[in-house]
């Protein structure tokens, strides 16, 4: 049992560390609206996971046949990330510009009232979570492959596949925690410049990645 979670977590770690759209959404989203927001996106990507993995393990060779047999699927992938990308692009947040403090303004000022997080506004982020995953047909592609190297690499059995992959969804969460965390730390550090700067940094990688969709094979 041992061996099996041992595997499992370098699995998570190894997967927590690969560069891709979750990564940056995760860390833009931490620094521009906060930990809750990115913990909520997140919890929807670790249920997308699930989700592709139960596929991935019960229908692989099918799933292969509809992704080979239907290109077109890369295409709207492609243009869902390049969409992403210009809107991160063109909703960022510009740095205003500092303009001299008026005494009777600021006397005058009305308190700021803390908007409370949501039960819908969650569900908003889960659902984003999932939906940025779902769209990228490489996760789908990874879960087929890891499902058929835990059988015939590492030898895992039907009953032992719960341990592996459960070890490696929580090692991931973790780590993505992590990465959130510190995220959000770095904020106390950034002028505003540099977060508008890191938004048009993200939205551009969400196209570059969308563009490279058309261009490669996604089975």
């Amino acid at each position: 049992m041992g061996y099996i979670l041992l595997n499992g977590i370098l699995s998570g770690i190894i997967l927590s560390f690969l560069i891709g759209p979750v990564f940056f959404l995760l860390l833009e989203t931490s620094i521009k609206k906060g930990v809750k927001n990115a913990i909520f996106i997140d919890i929807g990507v670790i249920i997308s996971d699930i989700l592709y993995l139960l596929l991935a393990y019960f229908f692989a060779q099918k799933v292969n046949e509809i992704l080979s047999d239907n290109s077109y699927v890369k295409y709207i992938a492609a243009a869902v990330f390049v969409t992403m990308g210009v809107v991160s692009i063109i909703s960022r947040d510009k740095p205003k510009k500092k303009k001299p403090i008026d005494i009777d303004e600021v006397l005058n000022e009305e308190p700021v009232v803390k908007s409370r997080f949501r039960k819908r506004t969650a569900i908003g982020l889960i659902l984003k979570g999932i939906g940025l995953n779902a769209i990228n047909p490489g996760v789908l592609i990874y879960w087929i492959a890891a499902c058929t190297a835990a059988t015939e690499k590492l030898h895992i059995t039907e009953s032992q596949m719960i341990y592996y992959f459960g070890a490696t969804l929580l090692t991931m969460f973790g780590i993505d925690l992590l990465k959130i965390y510190f995220a959000r730390k770095l904020k106390t550090k950034m002028t505003p410049k540099m977060i508008s700067n890191i938004s048009v940094v993200i939205g551009i990688f969400f196209i570059v990645f969308g563009i490279m969709f058309v261009f490669r094979d996604i089975t």
